[in-house]
């Protein structure tokens, strides 16, 4: 008899629990609702528009430069690197298309020398620091243009005709530049 007890009991508690509505979850520590983030840090690490590239980093340190430095030199690496993947992508397209040239190492120490100035070549369009229980954390945007990518990799495979044409003049590159 106790059995019978405990049995209906546990399927009351189980059939209340299988009826019971799912709550939605928020997330409340994203950077948009966070007190500490500038408004103009945005969301995202890397975005671009029809003019530029443009990437965010944030650092700590306890002093405000330094902190703002660490950001600054985040933010360039970021943007070198997520350029750097989207050429390759552009490289590989071509490599898919049957392209020989862009296989040969020697073509791809020059993109990748070419890409690497993006880093140095990048300006910082926004840059601060805020303390926080003792700590400073930096924030920093920079950007380049993408006419300013085009000419940095039409130089960087300029000592190669034949390597400049394939890649500049391929439609992936044209895309790239474009969006």
């Amino acid at each position: 008899m106790k059995n019978i007890y405990r049995n209906a009991l546990m399927c009351a508690v189980l059939l209340t629990i299988a009826c019971s509505g799912a709550s939605e979850l928020t997330n409340k520590n994203t950077p948009a609702t966070n007190a500490l983030y500038p408004s103009w840090y945005g969301a995202y690490e890397f975005s671009s528009d029809t003019s530029g590239f443009y990437a965010r980093a944030t650092a700590v340190s306890s002093d405000s430069e330094t902190a703002k430095l660490r950001a600054e030199k985040e933010a360039r690496a970021l943007l070198e690197s997520y350029i750097a993947k989207e050429l390759e992508d552009v490289r590989s397209e071509l490599e898919r298309d049957g392209s020989n040239i862009v296989k040969e190492p020697n073509f791809i120490l020059m993109l990748r020398n070419a890409h690497y100035k993006i880093e140095e070549q990048a300006t910082i369009k926004q840059s601060e620091s805020v303390m926080k229980e003792g700590t400073y954390r930096g924030f920093a945007r920079v950007e380049i243009g993408k006419q300013e990518v085009k000419k940095l990799i039409e130089s960087g495979l300029s000592s190669n005709n034949r390597y400049q044409r394939e890649f500049t003049e391929s439609a992936g590159f044209a895309d790239f530049i474009k969006q």
